[in-house]
This record gives structure tokens, sequence and C-alpha cells, in this order.
């Protein structure tokens, strides 16, 4: 289950900067059993093997692997409580959804999704309790990253299969959170900035062949977003790119490799991609989510301003005032935008307790940066600009999508929370 500490700090966190396979596996090993359970969950949350190969599914692993993981944090000695100003944000974000649910337009719809929110604050709890050392923040990245590159060169290779050509489907991920190429290309944009702050921090430690074999499995991230098809995904994508070149510090050499990257994205991209963009704001598709945008902020907010009309009450909401449909296409659908839902849905008590939690957010990470630059920790500085980057591209691309209880913001606070705890740690023993 734990080997002697000893054991454990025989191997130096510049040693899996290298990232051998050999020095991983002994570092895995030495770690508790927390951990490993952690990363399972992750596994079969993202990847969900189990529906890929219906041989496996013959339990509910994720479930399995979540309560395991809890366990197992509770018998970790190194687990201690973290504190942070998100935590608070995020029970009362908690505490919104709750009330919300038991005030909401049908409470029977509400209760059907609770174990949404609620999984997602026991895994934020255990991602800022579990991975509290360097090491384990680490394995944890690689393992998470690991998840991600297969759902990434799998969409990257499938574009260039069909020819680098638009589909109307995009490109899709495992089944479950990402099976949409929506869903799927606001992961990619999560995982691109990550995986290329990794690298950007270890590539000193590694070989020719390994950087480039690093930098290509980041890159497929961007290739996935850019054949998935989504026009709000691929704005997250610009925006982020803007992002970097603002606050990079060598201006012209900054500008040129954007200019460059642009223009070939450009070109990437297909004529019938390019045609969606032009029609933005005009075609059906646009009118439609305008319809709902509409109606809640003409209706459903101003009606139910304090909580809502209740968690995940949206649709049932929708369907039965305008059971005929909305919009130029006439269909009742999700309002399509992470601001709208958590207004409509939440009342402005939960917009509110979100966008606090976004701010905070940021907050942390500037804090975080700081005290890296100080302590000279190039990796914990770089992940910060990694994870501010995700986050931008989530709450952009969010604009276009409804994904509020996603995992895609839960999991990146509490990547926030823990570079910035480790921080804080290192600084102290420094």
């Amino acid at each position: 289950m734990r080997r002697k500490k000893q054991g454990n700090e025989s191997i130096a966190i510049t040693d899996l900067y290298t990232l051998k396979l050999k020095v991983l596996w002994q570092a895995l090993r030495q770690e508790h059993i927390s951990l490993w359970l952690l990363c399972f969950y992750f596994f079969f949350e993202y990847v969900r093997p189990q529906t890929l190969y219906p041989v496996l599914d013959v339990l509910p692993w994720a479930q399995l692997f979540l309560i395991s993981s809890v366990i197992s944090a509770i018998a970790d000695p190194e687990v201690k409580w973290i504190s942070n100003i998100e935590n608070k944000l995020f029970l009362l974000f908690i505490v919104v959804v709750v009330l919300s649910g038991f005030f909401a337009f049908k409470p029977s719809v509400s209760l059907k999704y609770w174990d949404v929110m609620g999984g997602w604050l026991i895994v934020y709890f255990l991602v800022i309790t579990v991975v509290n050392t360097e090491k384990r923040l680490l394995l944890f990245l690689l393992a998470y990253c690991l998840f991600n590159l297969k759902m990434a060169q799998h969409g990257a290779i499938g574009w260039a299969e069909r020819g680098f050509s638009f589909a109307s489907y995009g490109l899709i991920g495992s089944p479950g959170w990402f099976r949409n190429s929506g869903e799927y290309a606001i992961q990619m944009l999560i995982f691109g900035p990550l995986a290329v702050a990794i690298v950007i921090s270890l590539k000193g430690y590694w070989g020719r062949y390994k950087k480039i074999f690093f930098y290509a499995a980041a890159a497929t991230g961007y290739m996935a977003v850019i054949g998935a098809s989504s026009r709000g995904a691929q704005i997250g994508l610009a925006v982020v790119g803007v992002w970097f070149l603002l606050r990079h510090k060598n201006g012209l050499k900054g500008l040129l490799v954007m200019t460059v990257i642009a223009v070939v994205i450009y070109y990437l991209l297909p004529d019938q991609q390019l045609v969606r963009f032009h029609e933005m704001g005009n075609d059906n598709t646009s009118l439609q989510r305008l319809a709902y945008w509409k109606f809640a902020l003409s209706s459903v907010i101003p009606e139910f301003p304090v909580l809502g009309v209740g968690y995940h009450n949206w649709l049932s909401y929708l369907s039965f005032m305008k059971p005929v449909g909305i919009g130029p296409l006439h269909k009742n659908q999700e309002c399509h935008n992470i601001y709208i839902q958590a207004a409509s849905e939440l009342g402005y008590t939960g917009l509110i307790s979100f966008i606090l939690l976004i701010i905070f957010a940021f907050v942390n990470n500037v804090k975080t940066r700081i005290i890296a630059k100080d302590i000279n920790n190039k990796l914990l500085f770089n992940l910060t600009i990694g994870l501010d980057a995700g986050l931008i591209g989530y709450l952009v691309a969010g604009s276009f999508v409804t994904v509020l209880y996603y995992p895609f913001f839960w999991v990146q606070i509490a990547m926030i929370v823990v570079v910035n705890n480790l921080t804080k740690k290192l600084y102290e023993y420094h």
C-alpha cells in the first residue's frame, strides 16, 4: 500500500522531469494508493473504456473508483485540508444548486441530476487534497494528459484521414462528456495549453526525439479543435492566441510567431467552415440560439431572478411555456450558453457565484505566478499560464454550448488550487 518515506525521497523531482518510463513507474509505485485510484477514476470517467469495449461494462467503474478514492484519501497520512477561497465559493455554488432544485419548476427533474454537481464537488476536493506534492502533481498531470492525448490523437488522425476536410458532425471524443464535437473541442482547448506548458517547462531535460514527440502530442489538441468544426471552440482558440500574444514579452518575435500560426490555421480550415463563419449570426443555428437567449433574458430570468427556474429545469420550463418549440427550427433545446444557463436555472445568485469562482481562479493564478517566479519554479509558473489559457478557451467556447455542469470548469479550478497550494508550500520551504 505505502512504502517507506525514505524510498519515496530517493527519486528527485528533476529525475521525474526526464519522463523516463522506468523512473515514472518507480515514483508511482512509491505513492499512496489514493493517487492511483484518483487516476483510475479519471481514466474511466474521461476515456470510458467500459463503453468502447462492452466486455468491460459489467460494473460502474468510475463510481467505484471515485468511492474508493474517497476511502483511500481518508487513510492517506499525507492528505491534509487545503484552504482556498475557491473552496468556499464552490460550496456556495452547491448551496445555490440545492436551493434552486428544491424550489424548482419541477423538483423531480432536479433530483435526477443531484449526483452530477455532487460528484464534481467530491472530485474537486479529492484532487486538491490528494495531489499535494510536486511529484504527485506531475504524475497526475501526465496521467490526465495521457487520457486527453488518446482523444486528441484520435481526432487529429480522423481529421487527417478525411483530407482535412469539413464534416458537419465534426470530431467526437470518448463516449460520455465529450461525445459531441462542441464538448470534445472544449476539452481539447483545455488539454492543448496544459500540454504545451509541460513541454516548455521540461524540454531542457529531454533529447531531440523526445522533444519532437511531445511537441507533436501537444499539437494534436489544437488540430482536434480545428477539425471539430465547432465555431465556438475555434473562436475560443483565436481568443487564447490573442491572449498569448498580449502577454508575450518578446513583442515582435511573438507577433511573427502568432501571425504564422494564424495563417497556417486559416489555410487549414476547410472552405465550408469559413462559410459557416461568414454566415454566423444569420444561419438557422445562430438564430435558434439567439431565440433561446432572448427567451431567457426576457422571460425566464426576470420571472425567476433569485434561484432561477431550477437546477436542470430549463428544458422542462421551456417545453411547458412553448410546447411547439421556438426559433426558426421550432425546437426546444438547451440554451447553448453557460452564463444564460447559470442565470436562468440558478438565478442571479448562481450566476454571481459562478462569476466569483472564475475571478478568483484567475486571482489564484496571478498569486501563484508571483511566488513561482520568486522561487524560480519554471513548471509551476508555466502551468498557471496553461491553466489560464484553458480556462479562457472554456469561457469563450462556453458562450455557445450548454456545459456548465460538465467537468471542464470544476476540474480546471481544482488544478488551479493544487498549483497554488504547492507553490505556497515550496515557498515556505525555500
